[in-house]
């Protein structure tokens, strides 16, 4: 039996005991740095652990850093609200040459980028008409393809920022390109982006144009990265269909309403300029506002990058084995879940 099938049987005989597939799971998935982290949960929000900024000892850790005063400066915001604007961080030029890139790739009789949606079962073929029919649509890993992706994706900018909250180079293992506004519910990327250090995640949004009022700005719950208290089958902070069921999922979104209700947080909205960058933490709640009937026709393009730290794996290298490989060069490294 081919590996893959052999891991989702396995999988399937046990989803019914999270208790077991907990410990199985952990097993199958440890790492050194979340085995050093799980001994110190205590000194976490998160039994799971998580970055030097989400420890209690943060100002402790800070001081012992040479940072420089911009530094420190992120490292703080990052600390408490679980986000941090860069404005005018990626130079126009950059940006324009990534967009005709994609139109390049585009025009190709033999289209190689997908696209994925809640709409599909499965990832398509990339076009432009699919993704305006197609709510939520995004272009998915199109720096496997293209240098110019890359260039935005593992900027200079962003590679010092990973660098400082990871302590080490981060290495991108996804991306989203998107055309329109997501209308994507309130979320934290831990369901849906998962890593075997779970609470050692990133992800950075970049804005491809000024983006319209309107348009189904990105919205996010400052702070919301310090809430802890929803697992999935008691047990997991990621999601799985089969193991949890709808119920569960529909139960969290709600959960993270009634938390930001109960805070009084209310959610702050990303009015991006081109060459903009967010970074937002693995807990941060996000999502993408509504776009009104008439407003349907307004662009919102932008390009998202997932990260962890160099010795981190994303989960997909352990039930996809033929997608466990890194490209690139050490600090610039990246890995795809879609192509082979």
């Amino acid at each position: 039996m081919p590996l893959r099938k052999l891991i989702y049987s396995a999988k399937e005989a046990i989803q019914d005991k999270p208790k077991l597939y907990a410990r199985l799971y952990d097993w199958a998935t440890t790492n050194p740095d979340y085995r050093r982290q799980k001994r110190e949960a205590d000194k976490y929000v998160s039994k799971f652990g998580g970055m030097w900024t989400d420890h209690a000892e943060f100002e402790a850790k800070l001081s012992q850093k040479d940072l420089s005063p911009d530094m420190e400066k992120l490292a703080r915001k990052w600390s408490a609200d679980g986000y941090v604007i860069i404005p005018q961080a990626i130079d126009h030029d950059l940006i324009d040459a990534y967009m005709a890139d994609v139109d390049r790739l585009a025009r190709q009789d033999d289209v190689p980028m997908l696209i994925t949606t809640a709409e599909l079962p499965e990832p398509t073929l990339y076009s432009k008409a699919k993704q305006k029919a197609l709510t939520g649509s995004r272009l998915v890993d199109d720096y496997y393809f293209s240098d110019a992706s890359r260039n935005l994706l593992l900027h200079p900018t962003i590679k010092s920022f990973l660098e400082l909250i990871f302590e080490r180079p981060g290495v991108l293992t996804q991306s989203l390109r998107f055309d329109y506004g997501s209308q994507q519910a309130i979320h934290q990327d831990t369901a849906f982006v998962r890593m075997n250090a779970p609470m050692k995640l990133a992800a950075v949004w970049i804005a491809l144009e000024d983006i319209t009022p309107n348009s189904g700005e990105l919205i996010y719950l400052p702070g919301s990265h310090k809430w802890e208290g929803f697992l999935f089958s008691g047990e997991f902070k990621h999601y799985d269909a089969a193991r949890d069921g709808e119920d569960q999922l529909a139960e969290w979104h709600q959960w993270i309403l009634d938390e930001a209700e109960r805070r009084g947080v209310k959610p702050d909205k990303f009015s991006a300029k081109k060459g903009d960058i967010l970074f937002w933490h693995a807990g941060l709640a996000h999502g993408g506002a509504p776009v009104a009937k008439e407003n349907q026709d307004l662009t919102r393009k932008s390009l998202v990058g997932h990260y962890c730290p160099e010795g981190v794996r994303p989960l997909y290298h352990y039930y996809k084995p033929g997608q466990r490989r890194f490209y690139g060069a050490a600090g610039s490294r990246y890995t795809t879940s879609y192509y082979k």
